[in-house]
């Protein structure tokens, strides 16, 4: 229930950001068209920090869940490996049965 919750709140998160840089980005469109003036070049500068920053933020969601994700493949390996242990004990027999003609 808690990596549930927590998939909710990167999502969210996520969502966030992908809408800020949205915003920016027409903001930075709009400013484009216009004369470029010492406080137009500011306010530029200014949206391409804050889509660096949002840029910065999902890379770094994104890397966490591949962090997540690359321990649950782990854990699903060693889960595989012990299931196939098992089935190898259960295969190990007499082999004239298995091969159905005797040695």
């Amino acid at each position: 229930m808690e990596m549930i919750h927590q998939a909710k709140l990167a999502n969210n998160a996520l969502l966030r950001s992908l809408g800020t840089i949205q915003a920016a980005k027409t903001r930075l469109h709009l400013l484009t068209a216009g004369n470029l003036t010492p406080t137009v070049l500011v306010s530029q500068i200014r949206l391409c920090d804050v889509l660096l920053t949002e840029i910065r933020t999902i890379r770094s969601s994104l890397a966490g869940r591949m962090r997540c994700r690359g321990a649950m493949d782990r854990r699903s390996v060693v889960a595989r490996r012990i299931a196939s242990t098992r089935h190898l004990t259960v295969a190990q027999g007499n082999s004239t049965i298995r091969s159905g003609h005797p040695r």
